[in-house]
């Protein structure tokens, strides 16, 4: 089972560590409300190093919206493993710790990205940089929209069989939408299981199984499969659970790769809006035949996401 993303640099000491979370918190104090309630549904409590606590059961979410649109993309079309157009896909972003790029994410609202489990699981959370409206991540001197992370909300994850490979980041400040830098939609309902569909990921990973990371986003084009299918595959079926989707050909060829984790997996609806539907999580190698790309599959998490990210403003969905 391997990992989406290149390995970390080595952490700070801790007296470092303190020192840095003390900064960012002085640059952006916790607005009120940012705090999250424990699985009992006990009072919310103010925990800055408690970061990855269950979120707890909610209701249904009373939802800001902003006058944007969500999902347009910026002359998007279909692709198969090459670079993009610049900004064709604005609610991608870039995750990087201690300035290194490793992990992929996805802008929802103007105050939260949707990202892997496993892309912040461990990481010292404020030190996790959020970059925007970016192509190429090489270009010297470029100063991107950029947000540092005040909080990582993650559920019931583990690394032994990379269920619930799913996390929230709250930024340290809102978001300007614009032309260059919207989020995603989100699915409307949680029954459709997309089986059959194209869907497209993106992100800076690998552009071949042990290669260098791309300066310049990249997206691939891959079907979606039905579970009952994946677990047909090379892949052990108690490896793939109901809270995954798996994408690929049989024959491999085309696949996301390591870089591309926590980044998103979209389809084009027929209103030419994208959704996501996937979060890149894990797969044996990068398109390797008989073994799909698994992606965490966003309508089993989309109550959790939405409780979780009502603090932000949604562009509209319609």
């Amino acid at each position: 089972m391997d990992l989406r993303r290149p390995s970390p640099p080595p952490p700070p000491s801790p007296m470092t560590a303190l020192l840095l979370l003390a900064l960012l918190l002085q640059m952006a104090p916790w607005p009120a409300g940012a705090r999250q309630a424990d699985p009992g549904g006990a009072a919310p409590s103010r925990n800055l190093f408690g970061a990855f606590s269950r979120p707890a059961s909610y209701g249904p979410p009373q939802l800001q919206y902003c006058s944007c649109s969500c999902g347009v993309a910026n002359e998007a079309r279909i692709v198969g493993g090459q670079e993009t157009d610049e900004h064709e896909f604005p609610w991608m972003v870039r995750l990087s710790y201690f300035n290194r790029f490793y992990c992929g994410g996805t802008l929802i609202n103007d105050r939260y990205v949707l990202t892997a489990a496993h892309c912040v699981k461990g990481f010292m959370w404020f030190m996790i940089k959020v970059t925007f409206g970016e192509h190429d991540r090489c270009v010297t001197g470029a100063k991107p929209e950029s947000r540092f992370v005040l909080r990582a909300i993650v559920g019931d994850f583990s690394f032994m069989n990379f269920d619930n490979d799913i996390a929230l980041l709250r930024l340290n400040d809102r978001v300007p939408i614009s032309e260059h830098v919207r989020p995603v939609c989100l699915p409307k309902g949680t029954e459709d299981a997309y089986v059959g569909a194209n869907a497209t990921a993106s992100g800076w990973g690998t552009l071949r199984e042990d290669g260098k990371p791309s300066c310049t986003l990249q997206a691939v084009q891959v079907p979606v499969m039905s579970n009952e299918d994946c677990r047909a595959t090379k892949y052990n079926e108690k490896m793939i659970s109901d809270n995954m989707l798996c994408a690929g050909y049989p024959e491999g060829m085309k696949d996301s790769c390591q870089g591309d984790s926590g980044g998103p997996l979209a389809t084009q609806r027929e209103d030419n809006r994208f959704e996501q539907i996937g979060v890149v999580s894990w797969g044996n190698g990068c398109a390797r035949p008989g073994y799909p790309g698994v992606y965490t599959r966003i309508t089993r998490y989309l109550d959790w996401i939405l409780a979780n990210s009502k603090e932000g403003c949604f562009c509209s969905d319609s």
